[in-house]
């Protein structure tokens, strides 16, 4: 989901709410939708919440632009809290996602999870326990993955966090998109002070290719 520093001392994506706050936040408000307009919700963290910028600069509402301009009929709900782990979108399932009634679920989660030292068997026991309660609500799911900076050494806390998301895709038959910033990794033009979030232009640049993996996906929903 994010190319991630691989030294120095671990920090979030941005400031982790206080642990009272994460479960009453309240929920994201939802845009006007049509009667046959595919309902995407997006599950995720400060990346996907728009850490640094303005609402409408977020991904899933650049990304939504993007299927509006293409005719694509779905629209995205943004339901990214910054600071979140897998652990709190999983405690803010039924409120973020089931609440939105969506037709689809992206989930986005995990980096503040390896940033914080979370041990992998955790982060991949609460992503499958979200894919698990998608399952039983019956709402389809895509994966976002992770890819740690540096060499994926065998054994390695990074390669284990890396394997995480083709193995949970792969076992629960759900589509799998490898990285949110493989695109601008390394590119300080496009991503903020902090090189771990995208600037405006650069969500711009990675809304386009997640867009365009989300159409089929959403385009088999419609036919249905």
């Amino acid at each position: 989901m994010i190319f991630l520093a691989a030294c120095g001392q671990p920090a979030e994506l941005s400031p982790p709410p206080a642990p009272a706050q994460a479960v009453q936040e309240a929920p994201p408000a939802e845009p006007a939708i049509s009667s046959d307009a595919v309902v995407v919700v997006f599950l995720g963290d400060s990346l996907t919440a728009g850490f640094g910028l303005q609402p409408e600069d977020a991904l899933p509402e650049q990304v939504e632009a993007i299927w509006r301009a293409s005719g694509v009929k779905a629209v995205a709900i943004n339901a990214g809290v910054s600071g979140d782990t897998t652990a709190n979108g999983l405690a803010r399932f039924d409120w973020s996602v089931v609440a939105a009634e969506p037709d689809l679920l992206v989930v986005a989660l995990g980096a503040n999870d390896f940033l914080m030292g979370v041990p992998p068997d955790i982060a991949r026991a609460n992503l499958a326990a979200i894919l698990d309660r998608a399952k039983v609500a019956g709402i389809p799911a895509v994966l976002v993955g992770l890819t740690p900076r540096g060499a994926l050494e065998p054994g390695s806390r990074e390669a284990a966090y890396a394997a995480i998301y083709p193995e949970l895709a792969a076992g629960y038959g759900v589509p799998y998109y490898p990285s949110l910033l493989g695109q601008i990794e390394g590119d300080p033009s496009l991503l903020q002070p902090d090189g771990l979030h995208p600037t405006k232009e650069g969500v711009v640049v990675i809304s386009a290719p997640l867009a365009a993996f989300l159409e089929p996906v959403i385009l088999s929903i419609e036919a249905q």
